[in-house]
């Protein structure tokens, strides 16, 4: 299951945090600017993880 947060920093300017959260995998989160980034890294993670090939990059190296 994925979310989508709006934030407004600071500075004024809008960022959007995505969250993903799978049963059995950790939960990833990346902040955009733009809302359409957003979704779509979220479509792309997602099926990465349901087809087992996501692997973080930290734990990869």
């Amino acid at each position: 299951m994925a979310a989508i947060n709006k934030r407004v920093d600071q500075e004024g300017k809008t960022k959007f945090q995505a969250r993903i959260r799978l049963k059995g995998h950790p939960t990833e989160t990346a902040t955009f600017a733009r809302l359409a980034d957003a979704k779509k890294w979220i479509q792309q993670i997602e099926s990465a993880i349901r087809e087992g090939r996501y692997f973080k990059t930290s734990e990869s190296k």
